[in-house]
């Protein structure tokens, strides 16, 4: 980081002086010149591809697919692909105000420096499964599996000019599991409508007000009136509030290394970083067999219990069969009882 801000700031002083120096022998219309010939230099520059996969793209496009896929996704919110080329589009000018977050920490700087991703190739899904109950980790891949979604369905940013900020929108891109997680909600319509708001509050990126907006349209619009009560109005009278409260409270995520948090008590976490549990507890339907589960918070309770109970029925089973082994009891006596299948949620 230290190469890139001094690079920059040698950039700067060149470009200073070379104006200084034409204005002092040409006059200003030479130094004038000098600052179209960068400017034109520097916009042909912008047609090239910055980083592998980069789509350069004119402002006239970047406003027309803003505004195309925006469209799209209101009338779709399931598109993620067009809700990854808004984010993207309408995003780039708020994204050096996150960047500015991270260069704030050294957790954030050495992200901006390392540039570690979140997916199943670089992250052990085994390795965390591992991790002991009431971890980040666990905690991770046991709301993975119960809402039924991978890590590896974050597109790679390709609209983005700045490579450091393409960095940066695909941190906050790989990071919204854990925003789900740490808020405590489902992927349901609700959880998503929640988050959301919580997003545009704490980052300030369109693409999630936008989300935020079309998530209760699609509430207020549903033919379902039972579904319209039970919903909307704890949405609107207190989930919509305590995600903007949150949003403003917390301390700011983008600059959190996920990576070394993972062994890290996950309630230790959520107060360390600043967040309260929600007023209301949003159900959700868990994804591997459709059966409706409480909020993932009491989800989490029922879990340590079942496998609590799994290993404590496993182990005797394992004890039985020893003294069955060693036993010299006659051949009539009981067989030792299989181990009970774990109810892995």
């Amino acid at each position: 980081m230290a190469m890139r801000s001094s690079g920059r700031a040698v950039a700067a002083a060149r470009l200073c002086t070379c104006a200084t120096s034409s204005t002092t022998s040409a006059g200003l219309p030479t130094a004038l010149a000098a600052v179209r010939t960068f400017t034109s230099s520097s916009a042909s520059q912008s047609k090239t591809p910055q980083y592998e996969g980069h789509v350069p793209l004119s402002a006239f496009q970047k406003a027309f697919m803003t505004v195309g896929s925006a469209l799209a996704s209101l009338h779709n919110p399931a598109r993620a692909d067009m809700i990854a080329t808004l984010s993207e589009t309408s995003g780039e000018r708020f994204l050096p105000r996150l960047r500015d977050q991270m260069l704030a920490t050294a957790e954030g700087r050495a992200l901006l420096v390392d540039q570690p991703t979140i997916n199943s190739r670089t992250v052990s899904m085994d390795h965390l499964r591992s991790l002991p109950d009431g971890s980040l980790g666990r905690a991770y891949v046991d709301w993975l599996e119960w809402c039924g979604v991978t890590p590896d369905t974050r597109a790679p940013v390709q609209y983005v000019d700045d490579p450091e900020l393409r960095y940066v929108m695909q941190r906050y891109r790989e990071a919204h599991d854990l925003y789900h997680l740490l808020c405590l909600m489902p992927t349901s319509l609700l959880g998503e409508t929640v988050v959301k708001y919580f997003e545009y509050s704490h980052f300030g990126l369109p693409v999630a007000l936008l989300s935020s907006i079309g998530g209760p349209i699609r509430l207020i619009t549903s033919p379902n009136e039972n579904t319209r009560k039970q919903v909307l109005d704890p949405l609107f009278t207190k989930l919509i509030p305590w995600a903007v409260r949150m949003g403003t409270q917390v301390k700011p995520l983008i600059g959190i290394r996920w990576e070394d948090r993972w062994e890290q008590n996950f309630g230790e976490l959520r107060r360390e970083l600043g967040f309260e549990d929600p007023p209301v507890r949003v159900e959700y339907e868990r994804k591997k067999n459709g059966g409706k589960r409480k909020a993932w918070s009491s989800q989490v309770v029922s879990a340590q219990q079942q496998r609590a109970a799994a290993a404590e029925a496993a182990a005797a089973a394992a004890a039985a069969e020893a003294q069955h082994v060693n036993s010299s009891a006659s051949p009539s006596s009981s067989a030792a009882p299989s181990s009970p299948t774990s109810q892995h949620p």
